[in-house]
């Protein structure tokens, strides 16, 4: 039976490739073309490959086996999702096929004084994160950072959180305020090959901490930028070359977070590798499908109770630092479902179908992933006017790589990741009106 479902769920997604990709849907810029290469990764190639090599380890570690009924149901769900996702894209696009029309963004005086700015403004918190980034001696566990003034860590045993407990991380991680700036320096320079070295410095720093999103999301953004700037409507050779190797540096740190980190502070190298222990075996990487399941297993049949969205109530605790409020909830202050109350769930996502699937069931998934879905076919929209301004022409290439992450993780903790990302290109918006009041809109220059 789950041979025959398996069939079934990866010809059901090929044929939605293919009907997409027929009618003109599937546009490399868009957030749509983001989830689907998602899906096939966690949702399609996923259960596939745990089916056929019998991997369990993920399940071992969530003490939980699913059965094949949960199996069957997961699939489902997942498509559930993928099906809603789209549905709501293509709505908000009126079932309509648009494409970016690659005019030249122009940054005006008041815009680049105003950018000019608010990085000087930002300096100050972006070189001291810097200096905390290269200069602490970081371990994994309840471990601290030793270096200046001894930044102190320690995990939410309910959570598996590592929390800041004297300092904040919009202190620590300051360093990703760096990231609009150095897309807008690819921006300005026309994607000249030196102009990536800032945005891959700031990845480089985070990777040598056994960080890893930074990598492979500036590398997508610095992709799409590029293809824009040059009106290609497709990836070349050279960004399937690049977006491989982000890949195999993605899978191969997953197994060595941290090497580099031993390497630099000791002078030693370790690294090793084993492909059935990589992203794509037994390893939590690309296992939202295994944790999936999970969590059809135990919401509500063991939970009692969906979380009707309260867990969102978050967004409205999360912007307080913990040194100001040390006994902040991690989360929502409103926990209906804990997942690590049934089985072991620490450190594992719910990915954006899961979280949905906790609110409230079928429907949660619906409503959730129709927003999502909803929310990128508007923005893409939007980025396919003829006029646009360079703030949201910027934050446009950052949101639609974001989804990866949101997709994954589900919730609200992607609010985290637009703050830094998008925080100082709003920052230096506002700035902009306050100093030289609104400007009048012109049509963007088509590029010969």
């Amino acid at each position: 039976m789950i041979e025959i479902a398996l069939i079934i769920h990866v010809v059901f997604f090929l044929g939605l490739l293919v009907g997409l990709h027929a009618r003109g849907y599937l546009n490399i810029y868009s957030g749509l073309f983001i989830y689907l290469a998602f899906h096939f990764i966690v949702f399609v190639q996923r259960p596939v490959v745990v089916y056929l090599f019998d991997i369990r380890s993920e399940f071992e570690f969530m003490m939980y086996m699913p059965d094949d009924g949960i199996f069957l149901k997961t699939l489902f769900v997942a498509d559930l999702g993928l099906v809603s996702f789209i549905l709501a894209y293509l709505a908000v696009l009126g079932f309509r096929s648009i494409e970016p029309t690659f005019n030249s963004i122009e940054l005006t005086r008041t815009q680049a004084r105003s950018f000019q700015l608010a990085f000087l403004l930002l300096f100050p918190l972006i070189a001291y994160s810097f200096l905390l980034a290269l200069t602490m001696r970081q371990t994994y566990g309840v471990e601290v950072f030793l270096e200046l003034g001894k930044i102190n860590m320690t995990v939410d045993p309910a959570t598996g959180q590592k929390l800041f407990s004297d300092t904040t991380a919009y202190v620590v991680n300051a360093r990703e305020f760096a990231f609009p700036f150095a897309a807008l320096l690819i921006h300005v320079t026309r994607a000249r090959w030196w102009s990536f070295l800032p945005i891959f410095f700031c990845a480089f720093i985070a990777l040598q901490l056994g960080e890893r999103w930074e990598i492979v999301i500036s590398t997508l953004v610095a992709s799409m930028m590029t293809l824009y700037i040059h009106k290609r409507h497709t990836f070349a050779w050279s960004h399937y070359v690049g977006m491989a190797i982000v890949l195999g540096l993605f899978v191969a740190i997953g197994q060595n977070r941290d090497s580099l980190v031993k390497f630099l502070t000791t002078g030693e190298f370790e690294f090793s590798f084993d492909i059935a222990k990589s992203s794509f075996g037994a390893h939590p990487d690309f296992a939202n499908f295994d944790f999936l399941s999970y969590v059809i297993a135990k919401v509500p049949d063991v939970s009692q109770t969906y979380s009707y969205f309260t867990q969102y109530l978050g967004i409205f605790t999360q912007p307080i630092p913990r040194v100001l409020w040390p006994d902040k909830p991690v989360g929502s202050p409103v926990q209906w479902v804990n997942l690590d109350a049934y089985g072991r769930f620490t450190s594992r996502t719910t990915s954006l179908v899961g979280d949905g699937w906790i609110s409230f069931g079928y429907a949660g998934v619906v409503i959730t992933m129709g927003f999502c879905g909803a929310f990128f076919g508007a923005i893409f929209k939007r980025f396919c006017r003829p006029s646009i301004s360079v703030y949201f022409y910027l934050a446009y290439f950052w949101m639609v790589s974001l989804l990866l992450q949101w997709a994954r993780d589900g919730s609200h903790k992607i609010l985290d990741f637009f703050l830094f990302c998008i925080g100082p290109l709003v920052f230096a918006y506002f700035i902009e009106r306050i100093l030289w009041g609104r400007q009048p809109v012109v049509a963007n220059r088509a590029r010969a």
